[in-house]
């Protein structure tokens, strides 16, 4: 057991499962997030898509209770939920009154170590995801971003969460209970828990729910190599989607705040970089941002623009000229305007025990701690503009992936 702020405590448990929890006495509600480490990296090779079926089909039926009594129980208690994969995890996360938690956890066990997976009900979530999969050509940016990251990540982490056509169509109930079995296990697992509550009386409780859980998960496969270079979707379409993506620093590392940071000056709000000289001044496109992310060992930034055919490649320079920009650094000014951005937005999640429960994860994933509202604020306020313009002489962009959807082919940055 270990203190690591006032309002917050870390448990782990024998079987595997890292407890994590945070008090916010304020508030009458409490959030949780149950994560195992089965996200879209840990489907099989040829069923890519396993994850996003289950996390669907584990809510049809768990313990005695039925699909129809499972969801009953749920409602009755006010329980605002979902249930999905991301490339790490598969995640249950619930919302609800402070009081109805302990009547909660014991169903959220149940569904993690005892679903029912009912027969009945496997064909309407495997078709759901086929559903998902099917309509990614109606949405371009999504599709964009898909493709984006298969080219930029290395396999297994650029798989797409939704799944594989072609792997979904042929899954089998059966091949999805071994699976199930395979993936769902408290090694590695994390449950992080915001709101009204008591430490103990929750450790007692988690305990009782997940004590007995057993089973150690199986070792991630070795990343292989990732593609990088450009790629080019042909669609006769009115619109151009434009992908970047380049290599940064991982969050565990205490540089990521000043890339962060940097990011927020070229993507971060009307008077950001991007948007203020691709959109606004030169009028070439209709959307443009960039993001930072990252996973444990891989930090990543992301960028996006939508235009049109003849605007395509001039906002593709435009971009890239701005991504280089960045090495001669920001200004003072830059860099108020994104802390600004980056404290508001820890100010508005602090206020929700949905947002931080699902920081709390974040960090335990990330740094293997959580981290309070005041130490996120000062980790933003650190930095000096010094700080921040010798790191961003130090990583230039360089080795960009590019992604393009449209009619024609543009030329890829040099």
């Amino acid at each position: 057991m270990t203190q690591t702020a006032p309002l917050m405590r870390v448990d782990r448990f024998d079987n595997g499962l890292t407890l994590v929890m945070e008090q916010m006495p304020d508030v009458q509600s409490a959030s949780m997030v149950l994560a195992i480490m089965g996200g879209a990296s840990q489907d099989p090779e040829h069923g890519v898509g396993s994850g996003n079926v289950l996390s669907d089909w584990i809510l049809r039926g768990a313990g005695e209770r039925d699909s129809r009594a499972l969801t009953s129980a749920l409602d009755s208690l006010g329980v605002q939920r979902s249930c999905g994969v991301d490339t790490v995890f598969l995640r249950f996360s619930a919302g609800m009154l402070a009081k109805n938690l302990p009547a909660v956890l014991p169903l959220v066990a149940d569904i993690f170590q005892n679903a029912q997976l009912p027969e009945a009900g496997f064909s309407a979530c495997r078709d759901l995801a086929l559903g998902q999969i099917a309509a990614i050509d109606d949405e371009p940016s999504q599709k964009l971003n898909i493709l984006l990251r298969q080219q930029h990540l290395p396999p297994p982490l650029g798989r797409p969460t939704l799944g594989v056509k072609e792997h979904v169509a042929v899954l089998t109930a059966a091949d999805l209970r071994l699976d199930y079995r395979r993936r769902f296990t408290p090694d590695g697992a994390i449950l992080s828990i915001a709101g009204r509550i008591e430490f103990d009386r929750m450790h007692d409780l988690v305990n009782r729910c997940f004590g007995s859980w057993t089973g150690a998960r199986a070792l991630p496969a070795a990343p292989g190599q990732a593609p990088g270079g450009s790629r080019h979707v042909h669609q006769e379409t009115n619109q151009v989607q434009i992908g970047l993506a380049f290599e940064s620093t991982p969050e565990r590392e205490p540089e990521s705040i000043l890339a962060m940071l940097a990011v927020n000056v070229l993507s971060g709000g009307m008077g950001s970089r991007l948007f203020s000289e691709i959109r606004e001044k030169q009028g070439l496109c209709y959307a443009v941002h960039a993001g930072y992310q990252s996973l444990r060992t891989l930090g990543m930034i992301f960028g996006y623009a939508g235009t049109v055919p003849d605007r395509a490649q001039r906002t593709l320079d435009s971009f890239v000229q701005e991504l280089k920009k960045l090495r001669a650094g920001i200004t003072a000014d830059e860099l108020e305007r994104a802390r600004i951005g980056m404290k508001s937005r820890v100010v508005m999640n602090g206020e929700s025990t949905g947002a931080r429960a699902a920081a709390l994860l974040h960090d335990m994933y990330h740094l293997g701690r959580p981290r309070s509202l005041d130490e996120l604020r000062h980790r933003i306020e650190s930095p000096t503009l010094t700080d921040v313009n010798d790191y961003l002489a130090a990583h230039p962009v360089e080795r960009m992936t590019l992604v393009t959807i449209g009619p024609g082919e543009l030329t890829p940055p040099v």
